[in-house]
């Protein structure tokens, strides 16, 4: 397992995007070996693995101080958990929660604000699902944590998926976000805000039992579910289901 140095203060730059407004299938993953479209730096700037979980069950840790003075739980596991927040859409309950991995420097609360703008947009998985945040991991269906390279490595792992140390994945459990990528994007995106919209929503969708789809032809606008962390193959990119 890599050991990496501690990532450096990006949080700051994730809330750049306004907000607007069942057990899943099988897991997938972006899981062939590094593409020719990565993003340009190393991920030698994130992170290793969490420190040790508190006892307790999950979610239900003694509180954290995150930016701006808020309190987050913290999970058995260690990770940073944001509190419960809003419901949006129409259809089949979808319960998830969103928490980071403290390695990472985030804020749990920003990383939220972001999933909440890319979930709860009208072009998103809320046209087809009510999709709710809270902050209890047992109850939720999917756990979305945006952590280093060798952690998401590890869940994912788990399903059998291998994420290289640059991507990320569904593992039936946790949505794993890499934090490289989410602190530097891909190529093809206009900036890296517009990318965080495109992997969340691209690993909900494989919470909600879509597969990987190609490239309709040059010029067009690429399906949420293609692998455009690898890619555009002359589409353009997207990160709406609906767009």
């Amino acid at each position: 397992m890599r050991r990496t140095a501690v990532l450096v203060a990006t949080a700051a730059a994730l809330l750049l995007v306004p907000v607007m407004t069942a057990p899943s299938p099988a897991p997938d993953a972006s899981t062939a070996a590094p593409a020719d479209a990565g993003p340009p730096k190393d991920p030698a700037s994130i992170p290793a693995t969490p420190p040790a979980a508190a006892a307790g069950p999950a979610g239900t840790a003694a509180p954290a101080e995150v930016a701006g003075g808020a309190a987050a739980l913290t999970t058995a596991e260690g990770f940073l958990l944001a509190p419960g927040g809003a419901a949006v859409g129409d259809g089949p309950v979808l319960r998830y929660t969103v928490e980071v991995d403290p390695a990472t420097g985030l804020d749990p609360v920003a990383v939220a604000a972001v999933a909440e703008t890319a979930l709860g947009d009208v072009r998103s998985w809320a046209r087809i699902r009510r999709l709710v945040r809270t902050d209890d991991p047992t109850a939720a269906d999917a756990r979305l944590l945006v952590a280093p390279p060798d952690v998401v490595d590890e869940l994912c792992a788990e399903a059998g998926l291998d994420t290289a140390g640059v991507y990320s994945c569904w593992n039936g459990r946790f949505v794993a976000l890499n934090a490289w990528r989410w602190a530097t994007g891909a190529y093809g995106f206009p900036d890296v805000a517009s990318y965080r919209l495109y992997l969340v929503n691209h690993e909900v969708g494989h919470v909600l039992g879509r597969g990987h789809v190609g490239c309709p032809g040059p010029g067009a606008v690429a399906p949420v579910m293609m692998q455009q962390s690898k890619g555009l193959a002359g589409c353009t990119a997207n990160g709406w289901p609906y767009p």
